[in-house]
């Protein structure tokens, strides 16, 4: 990993945002948002549709099945006209062509969260956060709605469920070995998730308070969105996966699935030398620009902050040392063998970002000596090709009949 000396400051307190446990996962936010939605008035045939739709396509992802349908536009009125306002949403089907009826219901539902629920224009989503691919533009359409179920709790318009009917609580049962390492897997990427999100949090507000140009932004953060993206998804992967059966488990099978989307790791790692370079020198703006809290706790000191940004490559190395727990409990050849080749995909992927890695060190080494000679005489420094090796080495250098040894 690339040397973060530059950046080491004091010990990391214990109750740093570092250290925070994550919060709820997209995948937890749809289940729990579906569960809510039962409790809207005359919501229940939207509910219905879905679970049709689902079936049809034979669909267990909680996440494309709320994201899905929330794009048809509808579901969104019928959340907004359950507050009961003086005048409800609904779409002149004589007027709009059906193709785009979904996107104008998902407007007209913007525009009453901003006029009549006085939804400040920072919480809501942008249409193309819930029309396009990313997760991060998805979790903002979550939030919102969730917000919006707020209000009509608050309202009482939400029906409340029948307390009489819950399951009874499970008593406490003791977890095989291999379940402890699912558990493991399963807690861990979602505090992993998490902590991109903190990194992605502070990318916006430094970009939106002017503190980092569009220049400097991409030298420290580079393609984090991608990657808070990318580990979304393959959380959403390892939940759904977590809640089948154990018979129906390959969990080498999930990693490998994902070997192309983890290449996306090796810029972002190879990068650390000028991340680090770039932050120290924009530390004094980055350190003034965050108005949260918990953003201010992220750049109180370089090293709190550096810990983020090493988050990425911290958890490439541990996928391998899991699944290699996780092999030692399973007794199937086959699932072994998928193991075994997920642990050398992943292993591929950190080799080559350490190789980007020293590539990067020579580099900067190369650059340094040519500015650190002043007179190349005749010699043309661009001629030499790569440098291979960059350090003190001690040479035998024959002289007069006599071997020497110089540095």
């Amino acid at each position: 990993m690339a040397d973060t000396a530059g950046l080491n400051g004091g010990p990391i307190a214990e109750d740093n945002i570092i250290n925070r446990r994550g919060g709820e996962s997209i995948y937890q936010s749809c289940v729990n948002l579906k569960n809510r939605l039962a409790q809207v008035p005359n919501f229940e045939p939207y509910l219905k549709e879905m679970e049709e739709e689902d079936s049809t396509l034979g669909n267990t992802d909680p996440v494309a099945s709320l994201w899905n349908y929330l794009r048809n536009g509808y579901p969104l009125l019928a959340i907004y006209n359950a507050s009961c306002p003086s005048e409800i949403l609904e779409i002149d089907t004589a007027k709009v062509p059906e193709n785009r009826r979904p996107k104008a219901a998902t407007f007209k539902f913007l525009q009453a969260a901003l006029q009549e629920l006085a939804f400040p224009q920072q919480d809501c989503f942008l249409i193309t956060d819930l029309y396009g691919e990313n997760t991060i533009g998805f979790t903002k359409v979550i939030k919102m709605v969730n917000r919006v179920l707020d209000i009509l709790e608050m309202q009482g318009q939400l029906i409340r469920p029948d307390v009489t009917t819950a399951a009874p609580e499970k008593g406490t049962v003791k977890l095989t070995k291999r379940e402890h390492i699912l558990k493991e897997l399963l807690e861990t990427e979602r505090d992993y998730a998490h902590h991109l999100q903190n990194l992605q949090a502070l990318k916006k507000e430094l970009e939106e308070t002017g503190a980092l140009t569009g220049d400097a932004s991409h030298q420290i953060f580079l393609n984090l969105n991608n990657i808070l993206d990318f580990a979304q998804r393959f959380l959403i992967r390892i939940e759904q996966h977590y809640a089948l059966p154990e018979e129906k488990q390959n969990w080498g099978e999930v990693f490998i699935q994902h070997e192309e989307a983890f290449r996306q790791y090796e810029p972002f790692i190879a990068n650390q030398m000028r991340c680090d370079a770039t932050c120290m020198k924009e530390w004094e703006k980055i350190r003034g620009a965050p108005r949260s809290l918990d953003l201010q706790q992220m750049v109180a000191q370089p090293a709190t902050l550096n810990g983020f940004f090493v988050k990425p490559f911290q958890r490439l190395t541990k996928y391998p040392l899991m699944l290699s727990e996780l092999r030692k409990q399973i007794e199937d050849p086959d699932l072994q063998a998928d193991l075994t080749r997920a642990i050398d995909v992943i292993q591929s992927v950190l080799d080559s970002a350490n190789n980007a890695i020293d590539k990067e060190h020579l580099a900067t080494a190369f650059r340094e000596l040519d500015e650190r000679v002043d007179d190349w005489k005749a010699l043309r420094i661009d001629t030499f090709g790569e440098l291979l090796r960059f350090g003190t080495f001690t040479v035998i250098k024959g002289d007069n009949g006599k071997d020497s040894e110089r540095e």
